[in-house]
């Protein structure tokens, strides 16, 4: 029966760790940087993975971040153009609106 305790503890100390979570704190022109990496294919061997799977502090930046796996293999050149509009936006210091009407 302690066991189960035991175990129920460190099941919620865990959760609750994974809950406190920091978010990636990176300027517009800091992921700017890093999209262009990506869309000259210069990035490293997980450096677009990072990108588009760890949570950005800025909301802006945010909601960008959740819309680029379309942006993963930029076989089309639609989606490259589309890319390096999303990095001229933001080294204007503009963010492109890619909401989904929620406020993450």
């Amino acid at each position: 029966m302690i066991w189960l305790l035991v175990l129920t503890g460190t099941l919620v100390i865990a959760l609750f760790v994974a809950a406190l979570r920091r978010k990636r704190a990176v300027t517009s022109t800091q992921f700017a940087d890093q999209l262009e990496r990506h869309l000259l294919g210069t990035e490293g061997k997980w450096d677009w993975d990072d990108v588009t799977s760890v949570a950005l502090a800025d909301k802006r930046l945010e909601r960008i971040r959740l819309t680029l796996s379309k942006f993963d293999s930029l076989s089309q050149e639609r989606d490259r153009d589309e890319l390096k509009a999303i990095i001229t936006a933001l080294r204007r210091g503009e963010f492109p609106d890619y909401s989904d009407g929620s406020d993450r």
